[in-house]
């Protein structure tokens, strides 16, 4: 990149150029960075502060391969060092760890800036492209996953037809057991293809749903015993039921809760329980399915709704290709409904879904001035002699009552002019990530533009609205400063400490 522009026209890095320069690098949502012709790093736009976590002066005194995965620090070293010695483009993909030691892979392009053939600095870009690569591996394993789980049945099925075919005396039911056996492996073949085909319909936006009214225990019931009867080793104990009509699309749903009992049942081998409980809960129809398997780690949970996703990518140790709880999530959203799981490795885990009894969960209004806001779903105040916003968020949550809870806390926020929010999810149940996007991206920063400098989080004990909490602050924008807290106390003291 060769820089034709005059000595007097540049002014040599003028206050208001290097003003300008900044606004422009921290509205954009890569990692900007500048550095001196030998490399050394000379800025680091806003990005790669909240990224890593650390101040300016910080991050320019850092050692870099330090927060670069050790796999990638040779690649990184070989490429940088080549640009170098060469003026020519760098670009390298690589991990970099992020404040919480997350490795998140990025696309590292740097150019040189030239003046009478000289370079002068360097302008470089880090780009996040961890989910890309995500999907790039789980592609790659579901191609893997996918030959071997198509390719078994039909081979079974092959060679007790071949079998059969070569019997032609012996005892009676010999024959009669292969073709039974072949005919299993054909109807596994069968439920994978309809898996794709699912699939493929979601991602196309044309799968059906035909809306019926029904008696949603009975459905339930009938689904138990269909799956009962085929694990015998398992008994399918229902604990507690809701006798109540719904409307939905029946063998959608059926297909929902037959997912979760047979994943219950293959990720808990050597158990002979399975739980089913389901209740009406804030006018809504809760279900859980409880296993006492093999439970999930915590870094796996938050993919286990992505397609072809396993929670374990050997071809050998269970069957399926991933597809089903995606299937299942996508049906619930569909129902307007929402989908979440608490468990523990070598404990168990619970899978939860929820469905609007009336279709759409209702957001009743109790009360609303410049000072505070009460509904079903969440309580906010300003309170007066702490000067901040607390927000007392209460149940089940989704994208509707997320938005409208934030966007009343924004107005008491301008109205009141003051800079930090207890903001309390303390009471908080179930799952609310169709809404992160929004809060990081579009909520934070209207917040921190009308004044907000401090966010006290305290955590839900539900796993999956920690989740959607932490996620909503990692793609936030801006300078905001937020801390997490499990209890409220502690939340309190920290707001507290700012004005000591």
């Amino acid at each position: 990149m060769e820089d034709n522009t005059s000595h007097n026209q540049t002014a040599e890095h003028s206050p208001a150029s290097d003003l300008q320069f900044n606004l422009l690098t921290d509205s954009m949502p890569q990692q900007v960075w500048t550095a001196s012709p030998d490399g050394k790093l000379t800025y680091i736009n806003s990005q790669a502060r909240a990224f890593f976590g650390k101040t300016s002066q910080e991050l320019l005194g850092i050692a870099w391969l330090d927060v670069i995965h050790p796999d990638d620090k040779q690649q990184c070293v070989e490429t940088w060092t080549y640009a170098l010695e060469t003026g020519t483009l760098y670009e390298v993909e690589f991990r970099l760890a992020n404040n919480q030691g997350v490795y998140k892979w990025h696309l590292g392009r740097a150019l040189p800036v030239k003046e009478k053939g000289e370079i002068v600095k360097w302008i470089g870009t880090n780009t996040d492209i961890d989910e890309r690569k995500r999907n790039e591996q789980s592609k790659d394993e579901f191609i893997s996953i996918a030959s071997h789980e198509l390719k078994t049945p039909l081979t079974t099925a092959k060679a007790y037809i071949q079998l059969y075919e070569r019997m032609q005396t012996g005892i009676a039911d010999k024959p009669a057991s292969f073709i039974q056996k072949a005919g299993q492996s054909i109807l596994k073949l069968e439920k994978l293809v309809n898996d794709l085909l699912d699939v493929s319909k979601i991602n196309a936006g044309k799968l059906m749903y035909n809306v019926e009214a029904f008696w949603f225990d009975e459905m339930l019931d009938d689904v138990i015993e269909s799956v009962q009867n085929t694990a015998p080793q398992h008994r399918i104990i229902i604990e507690q039921t809701a006798h109540i009509e719904y409307k939905g699309d029946k063998l959608r749903i059926e297909q929902v809760v037959n997912n979760l009992l047979n994943n219950a049942i293959k990720y808990s081998p050597g158990k002979d329980r399975v739980i089913v409980r389901c209740e009406v809960h804030q006018e809504n129809i809760v279900v859980s399915v409880q296993d006492l398997g093999i439970g999930i780690a915590p870094e796996h949970l938050g993919n286990l709704f992505n397609r072809f996703y396993r929670l374990d990518n050997t071809v050998t140790r269970f069957e399926g290709l991933g597809l089903g709880l995606y299937i299942a999530s996508e049906i619930v959203k569909r129902h307007n409904g929402s989908f979440w799981i608490e468990s523990e490795p070598g404990v168990g885990s619970t899978f939860y879904f929820l469905l609007p009894v009336n279709g759409k969960i209702e957001l009743k209004e109790y009360e609303n001035t410049k000072t505070s806001y009460k509904a079903n779903f969440i309580e906010i105040v300003y309170n007066q002699s702490e000067h901040r916003i607390e927000a007392n968020w209460l149940g089940y949550q989704n994208y509707d009552s997320v938005k409208k809870g934030c966007l009343h806390m924004l107005d008491i926020l301008r109205d009141n002019h003051c800079d930090r929010v207890l903001n309390d999810n303390t009471y908080v149940i179930g799952n609310w990530s169709e809404a992160v996007d929004w809060g990081g991206e579009v909520w934070f920063p209207a917040m921190e533009n009308a004044g907000l400098k401090y966010f006290a989080w305290i955590y839900s004990p539900s796993t999956f609205s920690r989740m959607s909490a932490e996620k909503s602050i990692d793609i936030a924008v801006g300078n905001l400063i937020t801390r997490f807290f499990t209890e409220k106390e502690e939340a309190d003291n920290w707001l507290k400490s700012l004005d000591q």
